[in-house]
């Protein structure tokens, strides 16, 4: 009996100390993981201050910066739950360090607030509305040309100020935009790519010619009691020459090949260049709007996310639309797993941000037909429950709206980016 006791007490202790001994193992793999992700993040935190002309490689930390927050916070409450305090609360503090940083990306709703969606929401009608939208040329992801879907979302936005990027060619815009502003004003448009397209008279236009895709207008607002001249800029800085397959490839994940090393290498060179010149590019900018006499509006494609130094460049002492009246997440790029908010409206001083929505096919469809029905739900919620067959009419009717809602929706899905939707409320200086 006693040697029973004797085996059965030697088994169970060689058992912990097996136990121990992978537990231990794990410590140290997450322990040299930890280090790791903490170190990128505190990088992450200081990029947006060095000059990616002097800070080469470096730069290209912005690209991962979301990954590294969800890391640094999983890290966190994994070193709580294993109570191992010491290193959990260093973690924490590190994470905390970088709170501030948390609106770059997401806006906490501390108040949850049912409402509907911005874009039906009323609004005082002298508030602005500016819509900013890379539309690649008006091609789709399967190479054809689907003009007339963009031309339904403009429509359905109704912009006083659109800017557009990667426009193509004039004739084709000209044709495309000057029936969708119905007021009695005549269109206004400054005959360059990017275009900036205005409801309001443009009194002067024009561009940097160092910067090939920059363009400025000055536009007059009319009010009751004096006109206010506001300058636009519409930016489209250097691309960033990723190209869509390599775009696929790490999102697939096909970086963990063995054979891929040189490739990631040269995409990361690639993308530190071209940092290189958009540094040049925000520094022309920054320049070009604090010389400006008027309120100031600032849209773009940055192809430079919130943690850069190019956005740190352009939005100091700029309200960012997102940052001010944004909710939850915001991505404007469609790819890199959508994670990468590269679109951006800025805004001095004068202009009060009234709401923020990047122009997805869900909010579009809300603003279309109020509550995504399909056809049938569309009688119903028209004609009611006890309604009995459908006309033709009426049928044609619900059809109609569902397959604008269709179009639509393939309208904000064929660019690579979304459409930012912005309402700005201009505030007069009182001397």
């Amino acid at each position: 009996m006693a040697d029973y006791y004797g085996k059965t007490y030697s088994s169970s202790r060689r058992t912990r100390r097996k136990r121990s001994a992978i537990g231990n193992l794990i410590d140290v793999v997450m322990g040299v993981v930890t280090i790791g992700v903490a170190t990128l993040f505190i990088l992450t935190l200081i990029v947006p201050r060095l000059d990616p002309r002097e800070y080469n490689e470096l730069s290209t930390l912005g690209l991962i910066a979301p990954f590294v927050y969800i890391a640094q916070t999983l890290l966190t409450l994994y070193w709580f739950l294993r109570w191992r305090l010491w290193v959990a609360v260093p973690m924490m503090l590190v994470a905390l360090s970088g709170v501030f940083q948390l609106s770059l990306f997401y806006k906490v709703e501390l108040r949850r607030v049912y409402t509907e969606p911005n874009l039906r929401k009323q609004y005082d009608r002298s508030a602005m509305k500016v819509l900013t939208y890379n539309v690649r040329s008006f091609i789709d992801d399967d190479g054809e040309r689907c003009i007339d879907s963009v031309a339904k979302v403009i429509k359905e936005l109704n912009p006083d100020i659109l800017c557009l990027q990667e426009m193509g060619f004039s004739d084709i815009a000209d044709s495309l935009f000057e029936p969708l502003y119905p007021m009695p004003r005549s269109l206004s448009r400054v005959n360059l790519s990017p275009a900036i397209y205005s409801r309001y008279p443009i009194v002067r236009a024009g561009r940097v010619d160092t910067l090939i895709n920059f363009v400025w207008a000055d536009v007059v607002i009319k009010n009751k009691l004096k006109d206010d001249t506001i300058r636009i800029f519409n930016s489209h800085l250097h691309t960033t020459a990723i190209r869509r397959d390599e775009s696929l490839f790490i999102e697939n994940h096909d970086y963990l090949d063995d054979d891929s090393l040189s490739r990631v290498r040269n995409m990361i060179n690639r993308l530190a260049e071209n940092n290189k010149v958009r540094a040049e590019q925000a520094d022309m900018l920054k320049a070009m709007i604090e010389q400006s006499p008027y309120p100031t509006i600032v849209c773009g494609d940055f192809n430079d996310t919130p943690v850069s130094y190019t956005y740190r460049r352009v939005a100091r002492g700029l309200s960012d639309a997102f940052r001010e009246v944004g909710r939850g997440y915001s991505n404007t790029y469609r790819g890199f797993f959508d994670m990468l908010r590269i679109d951006y409206v800025f805004a001095t001083e004068e202009f009060e941000p009234l709401s923020y929505e990047v122009v997805d096919s869900w909010t579009l469809e809300q603003a279309v037909k109020g509550r995504g029905e399909n056809a049938d739900t569309v009688l119903v919620r028209r004609y009611g429950n006890r309604m009995e067959a459908p006309t033709e009419e009426q049928l044609r009717e619900a059809m109609e709206l569902q397959e604008g809602v269709e179009e639509v929706e393939r309208g904000v899905k064929y660019s690579d980016h979304y459409p930012v939707f912005v309402r700005l409320k201009f505030n007069r200086k009182t001397n």
